[in-house]
């Protein structure tokens, strides 16, 4: 089957009003807490009301099961209200694991085998950049926002994009009102003051707040993970369990290249002694903990001037993080630990829907087009990633993907990250290392947790070549929807089949 088949249609839903004249029945969804009618009826007046301001919030580093619903020690009250009151996507994916690919792509609803952009990378295409998300919606009567973590070369001027642009170079500390704040905190608080100043007008708006945490500081060995002080001692009082596939003989039986990789260096200051994990994860646990507090200081605003009601919240992370599974660090390849984030969304204008928990695959670049559903703002035909309103709503016809494609191109010299590229889906998981000869195969429904790699079993030899066959096919898709400009870099085209040398700079995060 061709890829183009896979691929639906961008004009299925626009609007909630859209959303309405379809008709809602309930597909595909594990709903917890309601009914496809209850869900239809608060959908249908929703429709009628004002259009919503729309708070994007993403965290760095912060994988899928690091919410406190869901995980026995991490404490996130917070998101586990967001959840609680609205919907958690189980099975949410980025297509790319490295923050700057992942939140370009969530910008302009592509693949980076689209946009091409990704650290030391030229800036995004010009059409690619006239297509985000916040042009589009700014265009359309809405306020703009950004708010955080930047750390992307964007064609044009910010300025004509957002109305509100504070971007931040990571730090452990910022000076507000002449106090200094955790810079967690400080995001918050510039958060929150456009939300003051947004009160003050009629305009519906959109924000993207991009927090630093829980992203370790890279060149600080000792510590990495930071938080506010009163964090200090939370946790101190568990014992982190091991990590799954941490034992030595799992270690030993990865490929030379991998053992001498980026993620196996980050391991030997992260998680080398069983002293040096506990205190590690404890770490990270509370720089999650800290962004958690944050959403509720945001939240709070929110109540404060009025707009907690038409104010609908997006949270993800912006890739997975590996926490001494397979006694590695970081993200980067094909496991689930880095591919896999948290997606809540939160519309309180749909009661009905809260608990729902949907277990379809969500991706990082059906943001844009979920954002410009939920305003009304027509979509772009050159994204690849979908509305998620079909899902969050539960249509009948919400028709919906099976599989996904996904790589890491970034290849630096300074560290050593072996570039892949992949396809998932509900039954198998396919990874390719394309430039060090070794692929992995994965039967999901009998090892979830990736463990046992079949690539070397006869019996699935005509599944891994159907497999590599469909990647074949949704590189030439993407690259084939790459912008004039940005074929005319010709800087990734069949890498995956030549020996291409990589000349990208030497930033590795």
């Amino acid at each position: 089957m061709k890829i183009s088949s896979h691929r639906l249609k961008h004009h299925i839903f626009t609007s909630l009003s859209a959303i309405v004249l379809l008709g809602l029945t309930g597909c595909g969804v594990n709903s917890t807490a309601s009914t496809a009618a209850e869900v239809r009826a608060d959908t249908a007046q929703t429709a009628a009301t004002e259009r919503p301001n729309i708070l994007f919030i993403l965290a760095d580093d912060h994988r899928w099961d690091m919410l406190g619903k869901y995980h026995p020690i991490v404490k996130t009250p917070n998101l586990d209200t967001l959840a609680n009151n609205g919907t958690v996507f189980k099975n949410a994916f980025v297509t790319t694991p490295i923050c700057a690919t992942s939140r370009v792509s969530i910008l302009t609803g592509l693949t980076e085998r689209t946009h091409d952009y990704t650290f030391q990378q030229p800036t995004t295409g010009v059409v690619e950049s006239a297509n985000m998300y916040p042009n589009l919606m700014r265009q359309d009567g809405y306020e703009t926002a950004f708010v955080g973590k930047y750390e992307m070369r964007i064609a044009g001027d910010n300025a004509e994009r957002f109305d509100y642009f504070k971007p931040l170079l990571q730090a452990r500390t910022e000076i507000y009102e002449g106090n200094e704040l955790p810079q967690t905190y400080y995001i918050a608080e510039l958060a929150n003051d456009f939300i003051e100043q947004s009160s003050q007008n009629d305009k519906p708006w959109t924000m993207s707040v991009n927090f630093w945490n829980p992203h370790a500081h890279d060149f600080d060995t000792q510590d990495q993970f930071h938080y506010p002080e009163e964090f200090a001692g939370m946790y101190d009082d568990v014992v982190i369990p091991p990590a799954r596939l941490s034992d030595d003989e799992v270690y030993d039986a990865l490929p030379e290249f991998l053992k001498r990789s980026v993620a196996r260096d980050r391991w030997k200051f992260r998680f080398a002694t069983p002293e040096m994990y506990q205190k590690m994860v404890k770490r990270y646990y509370r720089a999650i903990s800290s962004v958690d507090k944050a959403v509720g200081m945001i939240y709070d605003k929110l109540e404060a001037v009025g707009q907690a009601d038409n104010t609908v919240i997006i949270y993800m992370g912006d890739n997975g993080f590996t926490l001494n599974e397979r006694q590695l660090a970081g993200k980067w390849f094909g496991w689930d630990e880095a591919l896999r984030v948290p997606l809540i969304i939160y519309d309180p204008r749909v009661k009905a829907s809260a608990g729902n928990e949907i277990n379809e695959f969500a991706l990082n670049i059906d943001i844009p087009s979920t954002i410009l559903a939920l305003a009304g703002t027509e979509t772009p035909e050159s994204y690849q990633g979908e509305s998620l309103l079909p899902l969050l709503y539960q249509s009948a016809d919400s028709q919906w993907r099976n599989e996904f494609f996904f790589e890491h191109m970034y290849q630096p010299s300074r560290v050593y990250i072996p570039p892949t590229v992949g396809i998932r889906t509900n039954k198998w998981k396919y990874v390719d290392f394309y430039k060090n000869g070794y692929e992995q195969l994965y039967d999901l429904e009998n090892d979830a947790g990736e463990e046992f790699n079949l690539i070397d079993n006869p019996q699935y030899r005509d599944t891994v070549q159907q497999l590599s066959a469909k990647v074949d096919d949704y590189i030439a898709l993407y690259e084939s929807q790459r912008s004039k400009e940005v074929k005319s870099r010709k800087s990734f085209i069949n890498v995956r089949h030549a020996d291409s040398t990589s000349t990208q700079g030497t930033n590795d995060e």
